[in-house]
C-alpha cells in the first residue's frame, strides 16, 4: 500500500475512535492499540510531504488525550449497601445501635440522585479540581468540565478550611435531557438512553463546547477529606455550611429520630414523579459525625448509612391505540399507543405487548386505562389493566390482522407468535434486517440510520443486503438525500469497504438469526471455525453443542433454507475470517457474565479480551454460568449468581483471572 493512502486511512481511522471514545463514550479498541495506530502515522507523516495540517498528530497539546488525567481521592468514594423496605431498614438500625452503644439515634434522609459522583476539592477556599468517583479509590480529573456548571462556586466565601473536598452527584433535569436527545436526533446522532447516560458522556466529554452546550446541574450531598480547621459536628451542621456558601442543596432533606424515617422516605417517594431529576431510592445516614466515625466501614461501604431503593417507577394512562409492526426475523408484535408518561426520566408513549398470548392475559382493549412501570427502570411493560375503570362503550377491542401490515402475506400463527413467512421479500423485513446488519456490534458500518436505510429501500438501490456492496453505482442520486453530502458519502463507502472481511462471529452475529446474538455467535464460531462449516451443519450437528436446544438449532437450520436472504450474492462480496484459537485458551468455553462499570477497561473491551482467551461471553446469569466478573453498581446480577453460588471476580482480581 502506498504511503499517502496509509496515512489516509490511519487519519480517518484514529479520527472514528476518537469520537467513538471522546463523544459516545463507547470505545472498540484498546488504549495499547489506539497508541498503536498513532504511531504508525507518526512515522508514515515524517516519511511523506503531504501537508499534515488536518492530522490528529497536529491537535494543539501534541497527542489527543484518550482520556482525562487519573486522580487520587482524599477519601474514597464509596458504595452504600441497600434496603428495601422497613424490615430492613429495622435491622440497619440495630447494627448501629450495637456498633454505637446507644439506643438515641438521629438519622438524616435525602434523595438518592441517579447521576454521576462527583469530588470537588477546595484549598483555602478556591475550587482546584473535580474528579469522578471512578473506582471509588481513583478517578478521571475533569475539573474544566465541571467548571461549565453555572452552580458550582469558585470560591467558599464563610468559614472555608484549609481544604475540604465536597462530594456532589451531577444530572441532567428531564426537560433538558429531552431537549438534548431531540437535537441529537436531528443530527442523525444516536440517543442517549437515560439522564445518567447522558450526564456521564458530557462530564466526561473532551469538547468543551460540547459541555458549555448541555445544562448540567449539580446537588451537593456528602463530605470527603478535610483539614482539621473545618469544625462540623453533624451533617445538619454540614448541609447548612453548604447552604451558607451558595452550593446547591436539595429541599427535601430531613433529620429526625428512626421512628420517622420511613414517613420521610415515603415522602421523598411519592414527590418522586413530580420531581425534575430522576431519583432512585433515599439515602439515611447517621446524623452524628462522631458516630459516623467510630462506625466506621465495612468493605466498600459505610456503616453509618444505607441506601433505601425505590420499587420500579409506574404510572396508570391510557391506551389510545394497539397496532402490530414487523420484526426483522418476521414476527408481528402488538404494542400499546399509550397517553405519553414520564417514568424515570424516559418518555414513554409505546409499550410492547410482545405476543398473543400477552395479549390475551392482560385482556386489554383500546381506551383501557393500564398500570405502566419500566423494569428495571428500563424497559417499560404493561402491569395490569385497571378494570375498575373500564368503560364498556367506549373500549375497543383489538383488531388482529390477519395479513402482514407490511407486504400483505397471510399471516400464520407459531405458537404463541404471529409471523409473516414472505421473508426478506417483505420491506419491514429487509429493513429490520438491514440495519441489524450494520450496526456497531455487526458489521460496523457508519453512516446508514434508519431515515437513509428507508430511503435506500424505498427507491429500491437495496432490494438485498448484497445491494449494499454495490451502492457506489448510486453515488450521484446518493448526494441528492437528505443528510448525506460528499464527505458522508466518501466515509459511508470507505466503512463499507472496510467491512468485507469481517471476523466469524461478527458476521454470524450481522445476520441476525432468531435467538442468535453475540453469545452464541462466538460459540458457533468457536465450535464450528469456518462459515461453510456452520452453513452445511445439520440439525444433529448443532445439538452437539452444550449451549443451542432444540428451537435455536432450528431456527438456524430453517434459516439457511430461506432463499429471500440472498446469501451466496452476499459470499460474493465479503470474505470471512475463519475462527483461530489464540495461544492463551486459559478460559476455554467458560461461561463469563459482566455486570457493573470498571475503571481502565469498557464493557466491550473485557469481552473482547474474554474471548480472545477462550471464553464465552454471555449476557444473563444462569446455572450454566462459570464465571460472574464484577464492576461498580452490578445491580441484581451479584445476588442472582450468590444465589446460584457462581464464582464471583472483583474488580481487584480481574487482571489476575484474565492473565493481564
Amino acid at each position: 500500500m502506498a504511503i499517502d493512502q496509509e496515512i489516509k486511512q490511519l487519519r480517518e481511522e484514529i479520527e472514528k475512535h476518537n469520537k467513538l471514545y471522546h463523544e459516545d463514550d463507547s470505545p472498540e479498541i484498546s488504549d495499547a492499540e489506539y497508541d498503536a495506530l498513532y504511531q504508525r502515522l507518526k512515522e508514515l507523516e515524517a516519511l511523506s510531504s503531504n501537508s499534515k495540517i488536518n492530522s490528529p498528530t497536529l491537535q494543539v497539546g501534541g497527542k489527543p488525550k484518550r482520556g482525562f488525567e487519573k486522580h487520587t481521592h482524599l477519601k474514597p468514594m464509596l458504595s452504600l449497601s441497600n434496603v428495601f423496605n422497613d424490615e430492613e431498614f429495622k435491622k440497619f438500625d440495630e447494627r448501629v445501635i450495637k456498633w454505637v452503644g446507644e439506643n438515641d439515634i438521629n438519622y438524616s434522609v435525602e434523595p438518592k440522585f441517579d447521576g454521576i459522583g462527583i469530588s470537588i476539592t477546595y484549598e483555602k477556599g478556591i475550587l482546584v479540581k473535580a474528579v469522578t468517583r471512578g473506582d471509588g479509590l481513583v478517578g478521571e480529573l475533569v475539573t474544566e468540565n465541571v467548571l461549565q456548571i453555572s452552580k458550582i462556586p469558585k470560591k467558599i466565601e464563610i468559614n472555608a478550611p484549609k481544604i475540604i473536598e465536597l462530594r456532589g452527584e451531577i444530572f441532567f433535569r428531564l426537560k433538558d435531557f429531552e431537549n438534548i436527545n431531540k437535537q441529537i436526533e436531528e443530527a442523525n446522532g444516536k440517543k442517549f438512553i437515560s439522564p445518567r447516560n447522558a450526564a456521564a458522556g458530557t462530564i466526561r466529554n473532551l469538547d468543551i463546547d460540547v459541555v458549555k452546550s448541555r445544562p448540567l446541574d449539580i446537588f451537593f450531598y456528602g463530605l470527603g477529606g478535610y483539614s482539621d480547621d473545618l469544625k462540623i459536628q453533624s451533617y445538619q451542621d454540614f448541609i447548612e455550611f453548604l447552604k451558607q456558601n451558595n452550593f446547591p442543596v436539595n429541599d427535601l432533606i430531613f433529620f429526625s429520630n428512626k421512628s420517622e424515617v420511613s414517613n420521610h422516605v415515603q415522602r421523598i417517594l411519592s414527590s418522586r414523579d413530580e420531581l425534575e431529576y430522576e431519583i432512585d431510592g433515599a439515602v439515611v445516614k447517621v446524623n452524628d459525625f462522631q458516630k459516623q466515625n467510630k462506625l466506621g466501614f465495612v468493605s466498600k461501604a459505610p456503616r453509618w448509612a444505607v441506601a433505601w431503593k425505590f420499587p420500579a417507577s409506574e404510572k396508570f394512562t391510557t391506551v389510545n391505540d394497539i397496532l402490530f409492526s414487523v420484526g426483522r426475523t418476521g414476527v408481528v408484535t402488538p404494542f400499546a399507543q399509550i397517553e405519553p408518561v414520564i417514568l424515570s426520566g424516559a418518555r414513554i408513549s409505546n409499550v410492547s405487548l410482545h405476543n398473543m398470548d400477552e395479549l390475551k392475559r392482560l385482556d386489554i382493549k383500546v381506551n383501557d386505562t393500564v398500570l405502566v412501570k419500566r423494569a428495571g427502570d428500563v424497559i417499560p411493560q404493561i402491569v395490569k389493566v385497571n378494570f375498575d375503570m373500564r368503560n364498556s362503550d367506549k373500549v375497543i377491542d383489538v383488531n388482529v390482522p390477519l395479513k402482514c401490515p407490511s407486504c400483505e402475506t397471510k399471516l400464520i400463527l407459531d405458537g404463541p407468535f404471529l409471523k409473516c413467512s414472505n421473508g426478506l421479500n417483505c420491506k419491514k423485513q429487509l429493513l429490520g434486517f438491514f440495519e441489524h446488519f450494520v450496526s456497531r456490534k455487526a458489521m460496523n458500518i457508519e453512516g446508514l440510520g434508519y431515515k437513509i436505510n428507508k430511503h435506500l429501500i424505498a427507491l429500491g438501490y437495496v432490494g438485498e443486503v448484497a445491494d449494499l456492496y454495490k451502492l457506489q453505482r448510486y453515488e450521484e442520486e446518493l448526494k441528492a438525500l437528505e443528510g448525506f453530502g460528499e464527505k458522508s458519502i466518501d466515509n459511508l463507502f470507505e466503512s463499507i469497504e472496510s467491512s468485507r472481511n469481517p471476523d466469524l462471529e461478527r458476521f454470524i452475529n450481522a445476520l441476525g438469526m432468531p435467538e442468535v446474538g453475540e453469545t452464541t455467535a462466538a460459540a458457533l464460531a468457536r465450535f464450528f471455525k469456518s462459515f461453510e462449516s456452520l452453513r452445511k451443519a445439520s440439525f444433529s450437528d448443532l445439538m452437539q453443542m452444550d449451549n443451542i436446544g432444540e428451537v435455536v438449532a432450528k431456527h438456524i437450520v430453517n434459516f439457511f433454507a430461506n432463499e429471500t436472504i440472498g446469501l451466496d450474492n452476499l459470499l460474493a462480496e465479503i470474505n470471512i475470517k475463519d475462527f483461530i484459537v489464540g495461544e492463551d485458551s486459559h478460559l476455554d468455553n467458560l461461561k463469563i457474565v459482566i455486570t457493573g462499570s470498571f475503571n481502565g477497561y469498557s464493557r466491550d473491551e473485557l469481552k473482547q479480551i474474554i474471548k480472545e482467551k477462550g471464553g464465552i461471553p454471555s449476557a444473563s446469569i444462569s446455572s450454566k454460568t462459570d464465571f460472574l466478573i464484577l464492576g461498580e453498581n452490578p445491580g441484581s446480577k451479584l445476588k442472582k449468581a450468590q444465589e446460584l453460588g457462581i464464582n464471583v471476580i472483583t474488580e481487584q482480581n480481574i487482571k489476575e483471572f484474565l492473565k493481564l
